[in-house]
């Protein structure tokens, strides 16, 4: 293929960072990933290195697709960067990381996110930015003085390819309470209430807005030449959406990722490109939040992790995937696993309710189960946690489009098609690095039209429809599901309590020992 102009796309994900170059017409000259995980050096903290994990990835996935395709870096027009937020990445004034970085899942933060709802009169969830910012301030002081300003993920890696410190619409309205979206600016009364130094937070910019190009740091870092424009990026989310062709009101995204999303857009997805872009309760926006599913693809990871060494071995022989051989022998089983089901809060819930206290659990063991029953009831644990609030979205969707990694699966969009009882579409080619290379290339006018992803760039998705015979199964499975969650929710309060003062208990008895 022969083309003048390439967009560069670059999606930072929980379990991996990914990069695509393709041309205005959406065709892939090159595609590449790196895989790498966060860390939990305690119970409730989530973490990545900035150096190592967001920006070093990037810069590994940037060389990867170069060495991929004999398509030259001259040839890229605009780079566009998006990633997993709202996530508090530190930085100090010469740009270098304040320790690390606190991903969204992260759960430290419970009695700091108590006080800046009471201080503020905000009503924020546990993946909120700011609690976490406060609890390095109370708890981290030398820490905290070293920050002179606070990114997301994508953020940072702009900052490293251009120099330039901001922060797209999106991320700021996100961050806990902090950015006045009306105004596009900081609300800056909340922030003295709650004693935070407006000065770290950078300006805040268009998504779609150009701000800045590729450095000659970074050009020598990365092998691009210098001066290639770079637009502020956004969020991971909406470009999923567009990478995926939910840009038309009534398109509906499950998103079988780390974190597993069902997002619906109520507008069309252009009228909001610049951000932010989701729906703060006014209605001006053009997406929804339907469900937010913490562990999704993570507990698939954690499972193979934990019970998938047969597997692997065999994989390795077969020069297949784990995962194929995991959904073979678990396709072999009934709808309900047999009377096992799982709780997939492992990192706490966010919808239908918000509780950073609730956790994972599972019931129904006989001595019959085996490790793939837990797999398979880990997969429609997923699909249980989404139907909890499809059925109020339900009468505004008119078409459902799964992507992300999980989507791979054709078991697993089955059993979510069969508990949601919906057709679901999937297109192989649709990936949140698709959705941010169009996005820029759509921001330096290259690109017109937000349809032209879903008529062009996309082709032949594959269809799922609801299996008769499993749907009825799925209905009384599910209201066992929502009674478990709800009994349980008062006891997994009370372990929080104990865990916290066990926690107290082990530092004192630290100190003594000392």
């Amino acid at each position: 293929m022969q083309t003048s102009k390439l967009l560069l796309g670059i999606d930072i994900g929980t379990q991996a960072v990914k990069g695509i170059l393709v041309d205005l017409e959406g065709h892939n000259y090159a595609q590449a990933a790196l895989e790498r995980g966060p860390k939990n050096p305690h119970p409730g903290w989530v973490e990545m290195n900035p150096e190592k994990d967001i920006w070093g990835a990037c810069v590994k996935v940037i060389k990867k697709l170069f060495a991929s395709t004999s398509a030259s870096p001259n040839k890229v027009a605009v780079i566009g960067v998006s990633g997993l937020v709202p996530c508090l990445c530190p930085i100090d004034e010469h740009g270098s990381p304040v320790g690390e970085m606190i991903l969204y899942s992260d759960n430290r933060a419970i009695d700091e996110l108590a006080w800046v709802e009471e201080a503020s009169g905000l009503r924020l969830t546990a993946e909120a930015v700011i609690p976490k910012l406060i609890w390095i301030r109370d708890r981290e002081p030398e820490r905290f003085d070293r920050i002179k300003t606070v990114f997301s993920a994508h953020n940072y890696v702009v900052f490293r390819l251009t120099g330039e410190r901001c922060i797209d619409y999106d991320t700021a309205a996100i961050l806990g309470g902090i950015f006045d979206i009306q105004k596009k600016s900081w609300a800056g009364e909340i922030l003295q209430r709650l004693h935070i130094p407006l000065s770290l937070f950078p300006p805040p910019k268009p998504a779609t807005s150009i701000v800045g190009s590729v450095s000659e740091a970074a050009a020598k870092q990365t092998d691009l030449p210098a001066g290639i424009p770079v637009i502020a990026g956004s969020g991971d989310t909406f470009p999923t959406m567009i990478g995926c062709g939910v840009v038309d009101p009534g398109d509906a995204m499950v998103s079988f990722g780390t974190t597993g999303l069902l997002t619906l857009t109520q507008k069309p997805l252009v009228e909001s490109a610049d951000g932010p872009h989701f729906d703060d309760g006014s209605g001006h926006a053009s997406v929804a939040w339907i469900a937010n599913v913490l562990s999704a693809g993570h507990l698939v990871h954690w499972y193979c992790e934990q019970f998938g060494t047969v597997e692997k071995t065999a994989a390795n022989k077969m020069g297949s995937s784990i995962l194929s051989i995991l959904d073979a022998k678990a396709s072999k089983l009934p709808p309900g696993a047999e009377g096992l089901i799982v709780l997939p809060h492992w990192l706490g819930r966010r919808t239908p309710t918000p509780d950073p206290h609730i956790r994972g659990a599972m019931i129904g063991f006989t001595p019959s189960h085996t490790p793939v029953h837990i797999y398979r009831a880990i997969l429609e644990s997923f699909a249980y946690n989404l139907r909890q609030t499809y059925a109020s979205a339900s009468t505004s969707i008119s078409r459902v489009v799964a992507t992300a990694g999980g989507a791979r699966s054709v078991l697993w969009r089955q059993i979510v098609t069969d508990i949601l009882n919906t057709q679901i579409e999937y297109y192989p080619a649709s990936s949140g690095s698709l959705g941010i290379a169009f996005l820029a290339g759509y921001a330096v006018g290259l690109i017109q039209d937000f349809e032209d992803i879903k008529k062009s760039w996309l082709r032949d998705p594959q269809i799922t429809v609801p299996d008769p015979g499993s749907v009825p199964v799925y209905d009384r499975y599910f209201d066992i599901y929502c009674r478990f969650e709800q009994q349980l929710s008062p006891s997994f309060m009370q372990l929080a309590y104990l865990m916290k003062d066990l926690g107290s208990i082990n530092i004192v008895n630290l100190k003594r020992d000392i």
